[in-house]
């Protein structure tokens, strides 16, 4: 067996570049960005007017008052989509609507409700600076400016803003495609109502499958796959025809006579990376590689399954969308004494408790074997405790949060 660290080290080693497509602005909802955007044009892209108003010079009312108004003829209008073509010049003024581009001459825009028109002429009683209510080009950026990073996940803000630059299209990461296939003869379908005695509802393929989904991945396929060899080897080989990034397998990996993933793999021509990591739960975890395709042998048991899909999976989803991560640590107290007794890194599954102001404590959850599914439904996180240690009650760890 391997430890924790080496078994990550060598998968960090070997995974797959992620891919890059490009797509279009209208279908980049939720995709990750694969390159920095800077901006290809100013914004705003023109001086406007942020008021329903009249566009005028500011040495013209400067210092004006109720008392002793300006009075300025009105020479023409610019509306939104429609400018004013010409200059403003001495003692003129355009009407001019929010949004409306403000003319040469023009570099202050005078409120409505501050004035009083009459005959063709604009009695102006406020204005309180030179370019008051001017939005003017390129305030908010200039062209060229750094809008996004690279890595960040497009949502309505982002597209939003892209599109009103002109970004047609956007470098994206593209959604890592996972085959996934469960093997067991035992297996029943969980929406079987009746099941013989001696099999066992399947949570592992809707767990997967939605685990996969959360982590951003896509499903090429779920198989059901009896525990049979030469089953499994077309399996896997069908598996491969998909051009996935990874497959999943669930359960067989162990070292009964009817465990054949690790095998089948080999088979087909999949490299050992490594097999059996010193872990509780996920001993039998089995990672192989075949060109860019990365094979996850998990545990049959669901919390084995589930612990060993958040701590190596996970991370290498995250690796083909081109982060290093994809769900939150947090640092913590041990509300109590936790120990870890045995010779092997346990994965402990725990309670976090976060109020207003404080540090997050936690706790573990009382039932920890690795075929309760309560231990991952009840838990909020968990937190990798070595072999023959105590986290003493008060002391700081990190928190791996589902």
């Amino acid at each position: 067996m391997i430890t924790v660290a080496e078994a990550i080290r060598i998968l960090q080693d070997n995974l797959p570049e992620p891919r890059i497509i490009n797509i279009s602005l209208e279908d980049a909802f939720g995709r990750r960005l694969a390159e920095d955007i800077n901006a290809p044009e100013p914004s705003p892209r023109y001086t406007s007017s942020a008021m329903d108003g009249y566009a005028l010079r500011w040495d013209d009312v400067h210092g004006v008052s109720v008392n002793e108004p300006a009075k300025l003829s009105i020479v023409g209008e610019s509306q939104a989509g429609v400018p004013y073509e010409n200059s403003v010049g001495a003692g003129e003024a355009i009407r001019i609507s929010t949004g409306a581009m403000v003319p040469e001459g023009a570099d202050t825009v005078v409120r409505v409700e501050d004035t009083e028109e009459t005959d063709g002429k604009v009695a102006v009683f406020a204005c309180k600076k030179q370019g008051q209510d001017v939005r003017y080009a390129g305030e908010e950026f200039a062209a060229g400016t750094q809008l996004m990073e690279q890595g960040l996940v497009l949502k309505s803000r982002q597209i939003a803003q892209l599109s009103s630059v002109g970004v047609k299209t956007v470098a994206v990461y593209d959604t890592p495609l996972v085959s996934l296939f469960i093997t067991g003869t035992e297996l029943a379908h969980y929406g079987d109502g009746e099941i013989k005695p001696f099999q066992v509802r399947d949570s592992n393929a809707p767990m997967l499958k939605a685990a996969i989904l959360e982590a951003g991945g896509r499903i090429a396929e779920c198989m059901h796959v009896e525990d049979d060899f030469e089953v499994t080897v077309e399996s896997m080989r069908k598996a491969l025809q998909q051009d996935c990034d990874i497959i999943l397998c669930s359960g067989g990996v162990s070292v009964g006579r009817h465990d054949h993933v690790k095998e089948a793999a080999e088979q087909v021509g999949f490299e050992q990376l490594f097999w059996k990591i010193r872990q509780k739960p996920g001993k039998p975890l089995f990672v192989a590689k075949k060109g860019r395709t990365l094979l996850f042998g998990l545990p049959g048991n669901p919390v084995s399954a589930f612990m060993c899909f958040q701590n190596y999976v996970i991370p290498s989803l995250a690796a083909l969308q081109g982060v290093s991560h994809l769900k939150k640590t947090i640092s913590a107290k041990a509300e109590v004494a936790i120990e870890n007794s045995g010779k092997r890194t346990d994965f402990i599954r725990v309670v976090i408790t976060d109020e207003p102001n404080s540090i997050p404590t936690i706790k573990p959850i009382s039932q920890q074997g690795s075929h309760m599914l309560s231990s991952i439904v009840k838990a909020d996180g968990y937190i990798a405790v070595e072999a023959a240690t105590t986290l003493a009650k008060g002391e700081l760890t990190d928190v791996f949060v589902f």
